[in-house]
């Protein structure tokens, strides 16, 4: 049976669990019969994580609520912040035992061990000595393989290539081979996944049943394209990013404006009483971001690249504001209720866009 591991970074980045994506996920998970395993140290991590992320969301939240204030008649809402920290501890727990998600205990080592693998320069560990949690993270993974409770294959699911992996020769993120050598046997040793986006696509949606926008009662073409337009200029102004493939600013990137979108793909997979769409396509963008000036005449000089526009030809002594239009590739992932005929969620993503380091 496929079993996979679930890291912290992986939570987090998709609303602690509470995303679309993640709910569609889980519910494909029971619906194949593969097995989720969550080790104890994550869901502490996660647990430690959630008041840091309330707190600073609603401080901002509230702000935004004192400055709107200010301008239309805005009713105050307020939120108990301690209410729904624990609100969030029973829904997780409720969550793992509803989707039959399994939890795995920490590995048992001394604290003195702990520090001395610290010592020794090898992945998780950072070289400067950081990384126990991940040490402990890892030490489940592989308690849980050993104990061959299930049967490949086997996957992990992390955001942290800093720590676990490596570039196999195809220029994909592998488990580093420090780690892999740790499980005996090759067919256990698990693949590795950045996203759950990424795994949901490659492990459960080829398991999953395909149907047709004409099996979809109220869901047409034109509804996708119009919902494709919507999601896009919610999601996507004022994004910032670590920057876009063939466009020559620093990596402090923003996109300012969206323009027309062309749908191309359209892929619709059955999940329980939902339906995941996944739509890919290409739409003009707006971003805008700084260049050295030296570097915007040379541009100039040969008259290659994006037209650029200047925003600020004076940002400071060295760098210019400037914009671009330019055209990228987007990929939208509607979950759409049957039921209730609606979206329940949706996740937009930029292929060509540079990832900044992982978030932790």
């Amino acid at each position: 049976m496929t079993t996979i591991y679930i890291d912290t970074n992986i939570f987090m980045n998709e609303s602690f669990f509470r995303s679309a994506q993640a709910q569609a996920f889980l519910k494909a998970c029971s619906i194949l019969q593969v097995t989720v395993v969550i080790p104890d140290i994550v869901i502490d991590e996660v647990l430690g994580n959630f008041p840091k992320k309330l707190i600073e969301k609603t401080k901002a939240f509230q702000n935004a609520q004192k400055e709107l204030g200010r301008l239309i008649d805005l009713g105050t809402q307020l939120i108990s912040v301690s209410e729904e920290i624990d609100g969030y501890e029973d829904w997780l727990y409720e969550l793992i035992e509803e989707k039959g998600v399994l939890t795995h205990p920490y590995p048992e080592i001394s604290l003195k061990d702990l520090v001395q693998k610290s010592y020794e320069n090898e992945k998780p560990f950072k070289e400067n000595g950081e990384g126990h949690k991940d040490f402990l993270v890892w030490g489940t993974i592989k308690n849980h393989i050993e104990s061959k409770a299930t049967t490949p294959p086997n996957y992990f699911l992390t955001n942290n290539t800093k720590d676990f992996a490596a570039k196999g020769g195809d220029d994909k993120d592998i488990l580093h081979p420090n780690l892999a050598k740790e499980i005996e046997e090759d067919v256990r040793r698990p693949k590795l996944y950045t996203s759950l986006k990424a795994a949901f696509d490659k492990i459960l949606a080829p398991n999953l049943q395909n149907i047709t926008l004409g099996e979809i009662p109220d869901l047409n073409a034109d509804d996708i394209q119009r919902l494709v337009d919507e999601y896009l200029l919610e999601d996507l102004p004022q994004r910032t990013a670590f920057g876009f493939e063939g466009v020559p600013f620093s990596n402090d990137v923003s996109i300012t404006g969206v323009s027309a979108s062309e749908v191309g793909d359209v892929q619709l997979k059955k999940v329980d009483d939902e339906v995941v769409i996944n739509v890919n396509g290409t739409v003009e963008i707006e971003v805008s971001g700084f260049i050295e000036k030296h570097a915007y005449y040379l541009d100039l000089e040969v008259d290659e690249g994006p037209d650029i526009s200047v925003v600020d030809s004076d940002w400071n002594d060295h760098v210019m504001a400037v914009s671009s239009e330019v055209e990228t590739a987007f990929e939208l992932s509607l979950f759409y209720s049957v039921e209730d005929k609606e979206v329940t969620g949706y996740e937009v993503s930029l292929p060509q866009e540079i990832e900044d380091d992982w978030y932790q």
